[in-house]
């Protein structure tokens, strides 16, 4: 047998003796993910993000909510836009037209209702960021674990307060949408 051969074999018999299926074989503790619509949006010029490009054009935005189930319970990644905009018949048009306007199709509270979940089950309630359409719904989970980076947690709102009353039913007053919320 010639060097490269042995070389070969040797790395065959390492590779084929690691117990690959073991690795794999380890739950996560995650068994079932749900992405819920928790708001729809316009927004009327998006070179707010980026001055001097697409000027005047607008832009579609689907403002997603991930519900999951773990062995420690459930999880909620965002709250979406507010759920009292599903009650107006054209959505909240922002007094700029170059902001967002936005819809709710279903409310987070009738989807959950739908998955047999109450507020109440949401163990933990992560935000990705404070801004209006993320944290429009957190006041429904008050008993929840809230998971927030801290910057984002003592962050001043559009209203002057600190997101500190975030689980306080005053957040209410922050998720309506002024020209710099997104």
């Amino acid at each position: 047998m010639n060097r490269a051969s042995v070389l070969v074999t040797a790395f065959l018999s390492v590779v084929l003796s690691v117990d690959f299926g073991h690795a794999q074989s380890s739950k996560s503790g995650v068994d079932r993910l749900y992405i819920l619509n928790c708001g729809e949006g316009v927004a009327g010029d998006i070179s707010r993000w980026s001055p001097g490009v697409n000027v005047g054009k607008s832009m579609d935005f689907v403002d997603n909510c991930y519900l999951i189930h773990h062995t420690q319970g459930w999880l909620l990644w965002d709250t979406g836009v507010t759920d009292a905009i599903a009650a107006m018949p054209e959505g909240q048009a922002p007094p700029d037209p170059r902001a967002i306007h936005w819809r709710r199709p279903k409310t987070l509270a009738s989807q959950l209702d739908q998955l047999a979940v109450k507020p109440t089950d949401i163990k933990f309630l992560a935000v990705s960021h404070t801004h209006p359409d993320h944290v429009g719904n957190v006041e429904l989970f008050p008993q929840a674990m809230l998971l927030v980076q801290k910057a984002e947690y003592e962050w001043p709102s559009p209203l002057g307060a600190s997101s500190r009353n975030i689980r306080s039913p005053s957040l209410k007053a922050t998720t309506t949408y002024s020209a710099t919320a997104a």
